[in-house]
């Protein structure tokens, strides 16, 4: 577990999707560095982390900072108002009342649900073009409020569901005593760690980690250059200032990994593009006979270059992982990058406890990983 709580101190913010075609991709991020380890394990220690937003994990230690950003976006000043304003005009006429009866139930019964609710409320319709559309119930955006508030927390998701519970029974006293930090304060931690993890970027890569305002990134990264904690840099082919964490190791990478589609090396799609040349897409809401590569793709790190992509599909039934498709970068003639990638395929079937790997004839690199895992 101190392995895992590492990997996600030094990227600062892991992303949870609901998408589990191979793996859930917090999972997967973390097995892209670590290699195979315990799934049940990170799951039951889950509240060594404390969730940045619904779609984010984030180291406990920046839970003041996290809490401050959502605090200053221009949101209401209460939480009840919070809770109502995630709401929106679905808002039920009872308002803070209802809020308050929400907060008073997570503290008697938490951890809950808000499936667990015992009056969840009505979902808010919208009429489109398409029909009508349902958003979430009253009460799951009450929760959701309340959590942006720092009122209550996330106290896991045993199956992607959010547990709810009060803050003060999820979170350390220590890391909720903590000195209350004011706006910029808060989004200069939140800036020194997307640095340490980007180690060289541009202001808006920056701002994008934490999805802060890109006017205060830059005086925030102008601050930290004036300290003499980060350097101004010029990176050749980029245009405008880039920002450089000093003193970083300049070795040659030597690894090898499959990478998440959400991982946050490459989840800045312009950024991979300048970095590794490689046009980084998502095909899942694409229409199938429209996709180039596939439905759920994994990018293939070798050394310090995107190689190959592999379209995978854990088929938990028949206990096979198939690679539907596999695509080799243009320009790649490295001869070590099939039996490499043979090898990354064969240990996460083996993290996944798939016995049975199977290779689709689609794409220029399918024969080669065919024939060397075989």
């Amino acid at each position: 577990m101190r392995d895992v709580r590492d990997v996600l101190s030094a990227l600062g913010a892991i992303q949870l999707d609901a998408v589990n075609t191979v793996v859930r991709t917090h999972y997967l991020t973390v097995f892209s560095r670590l290699g195979p380890f315990s799934m049940e394990l990170s799951t039951r220690r889950c509240t060594s982390v404390a969730k940045a937003s619904s779609t984010g994990a984030t180291p406990l230690a920046t839970w003041p900072s996290i809490c401050t950003r959502r605090c200053a976006g221009g949101w209401p000043s209460t939480p009840a108002a919070r809770a109502g304003w995630r709401c929106g005009r679905g808002w039920r006429s009872s308002g803070p009342g209802y809020v308050a009866a929400l907060a008073q139930e997570v503290a008697d019964e938490g951890p809950l649900t808000a499936a667990e609710l015992r009056d969840p409320a009505r979902k808010p319709r919208r009429t489109t073009p398409h029909g009508d559309w349902f958003r979430s119930s009253e009460g799951k955006n009450v929760l959701e409020g309340l959590f942006d508030a720092g009122t209550i927390a996330s106290a896991g998701r045993p199956n992607f569901e959010r547990v709810y519970d009060l803050a003060e029974r999820v979170i350390p006293e220590g890391v909720r005593r903590a000195p209350a930090l004011d706006t910029v304060d808060a989004q200069r931690v939140l800036v020194r760690r997307a640095m340490t993890a980007l180690g060289v970027a541009a202001v808006r890569e920056v701002a994008d980690y934490f999805r802060l305002p890109i006017a205060a990134t830059r005086a925030r990264l102008r601050e930290l250059v004036d300290a003499g904690e980060l350097e101004s840099a010029n990176v050749q082919g980029w245009s405008g200032r880039a920002f450089l964490v000093p003193g970083g190791d300049d070795r040659p990478v030597a690894g090898c990994a499959l990478l998440s589609p959400f991982d946050s090396l490459i989840w800045d799609r312009d950024r991979t593009t300048r970095l590794f040349g490689f046009e980084h897409s998502f095909e899942i809401y694409v229409k199938p006979d429209q996709r180039k590569y596939g439905y759920y793709v994994l990018p293939f790190l070798h050394g310090e270059q995107l190689v190959a992509r592999l379209d995978l599909k854990a088929d938990r039934p028949r206990a096979k992982l198939s690679v539907l498709a596999a695509h080799l970068e243009p320009g790649v003639v490295d001869d070590t990058v099939v039996d490499a990638l043979a090898g990354e395929v064969r240990r996460l079937a083996g993290w996944l406890a798939l016995p049975a790997i199977e290779v689709a004839d689609r794409d220029s690199l399918a024969p080669a990983l065919a024939k060397a895992l075989a």
